[in-house]
């Protein structure tokens, strides 16, 4: 329903594929050419030992879960409750925590720091795992335990394994999604006033001074979509080198910045400021703009439109394993997972603000008919199906270069707002 084809290219020069492929049949193209293009996470984890090897607790267990990604509330949660209550003599109970994705490493380098892992399984996207790759925070769980995981040639599409393979072995894919940005805008806007390229959107911002803004990137999805495709919009000499090739986006970013009043620091309080009219016009992400509207939080008829050069940063979200869990917890970690990638575990997130999963086998169109109602209601069918035809696909930015390009923002952008 939502998966026909998109033409897929990674930074300047690339040739682009069939607007024919599909969307998550194309992106593996787009992804492949980035894992080469751009260089792989850093892959300096600690390999699993056979001191290592999983083991059945002979007793239920305690979980930790930490979230740094905002999985929890997009299904993630649910599937986990399953499982526990499945799996009672697994899992005695489980203990739900959350943070900001720029504090998990650090929580997690504090506990091995303290000679005891206390975090079971952190789910979050690539900058969440490049952070704990850095420093050797994560199990590095394939090849070592796939005897123990499913076979993802069976679940996963070319776009979904391009994905995984990014990982490094390292997670495991559990939320996959074309992403976005496109843009928002109240019901007062007319559509034909809306802009749709980058020049179009500086003139509106300047004659709408506090009206438009997006939350910091590196604490939001879409924020980070937003700052990804600009050098594509642009033509920046490299989107993949936001030290070295997004010139053009900087400046850009920090002349857009003379008609902002704040960028929110996160994704919610960006909706917030927007859905009670205090912005008039955001980018956003489909999750966001799903969710945001069936919470209430947004308008219902919330006005919607595509860049003209509309380019979709996709997104997926990994469930990761510290080093230094127990074998028990090791164990456990490892079934649950495997439940959590299951295509009955994937069909509840297409009820959060996703329409699409990290199984091939979960769909809008075999999941069942709340699925199907809530995709009426909310995840616009008379829009998503054709927008989701059109445009590019691009793979995010590695781990590494998008550490940077917070960085960068930060000392650009985010440091000089309003002036």
């Amino acid at each position: 329903m939502f998966q026909k084809g998109i033409s897929v290219t990674h930074s300047s020069g690339t040739k682009a594929f069939s607007r024919k492929a599909g969307i998550l049949t194309s992106l593996v193209a787009a992804a492949v050419l980035g894992v080469t293009a751009c260089g792989a996470p850093n892959t300096s984890t600690a390999a699993a030992s056979p001191s290592d090897a999983p083991s059945k607790p002979s007793k239920p267990i305690q979980l930790t879960i930490l979230d740094g990604g905002g999985d929890l509330k997009g299904g993630g949660q649910a599937a986990i409750d399953a499982f526990v209550k499945a799996n009672p003599d697994l899992v005695s109970g489980v203990t739900y925590q959350t943070a900001a994705a720029t504090d998990v490493a650090g929580k997690i380098l504090a506990q091995a720091s303290g000679g005891s892992v206390s975090t079971s399984l952190v789910l979050g996207g690539p900058d969440v795992l490049g952070a704990l790759e850095k420093q050797k925070l994560v199990t590095k769980q394939i090849p070592a335990y796939s005897s123990s995981l499913p076979d993802f040639s069976g679940i996963q599409d070319t776009g979904q394994s391009a994905f995984q393979n990014a990982g490094n072995g390292n997670g495991v894919l559990v939320n996959y999604d074309p992403n976005g940005p496109f843009l928002d805008y109240l019901p007062s806007l007319k559509a034909s006033d809306v802009p749709t390229t980058p020049d179009a959107l500086l003139a509106w911002a300047k004659a709408n001074p506090g009206k438009f803004s997006y939350a910091q990137p590196a604490n939001s999805g879409s924020g980070r979509a937003f700052i990804e495709a600009l050098p594509y919009m642009l033509g920046d000499k490299d989107p993949s080198d936001p030290a070295n090739g997004w010139a053009k986006t900087w400046a850009y970013l920090k002349e857009l910045g003379k008609y902002v009043t704040s960028y929110p620091s996160s994704s919610s309080l960006l909706a917030q400021q927007f859905g009670s009219g205090q912005l008039e016009l955001i980018p956003t992400i489909i999750a966001h703009d799903v969710s945001f509207r069936k919470a209430g939080t947004y308008p219902a008829n919330t006005g919607i439109a595509l860049f003209q050069d509309q380019n979709w940063i996709t997104d997926g979200h990994y469930s990761m394993i510290p080093a230094g869990v127990s074998p028990q917890t090791l164990y456990v970690d490892l079934k649950l997972e495997s439940y959590m990638v299951s295509a009955d575990a994937q069909k509840d997130r297409l009820t959060t603000g996703v329409l699409t999963t990290a199984n091939k086998n979960a769909t809008v169109d075999n999941s069942g008919q709340a699925v199907k109602d809530f995709v009426q209601a909310w995840g616009r069918p008379d829009f998503y199906p054709q927008a989701l035809k059109t445009g590019s696909a691009r793979v995010p930015l590695t781990p590494d270069a998008l550490q940077t390009a917070f960085k960068l923002w930060q000392e650009n952008v985010g440091s000089s707002v309003g002036q």
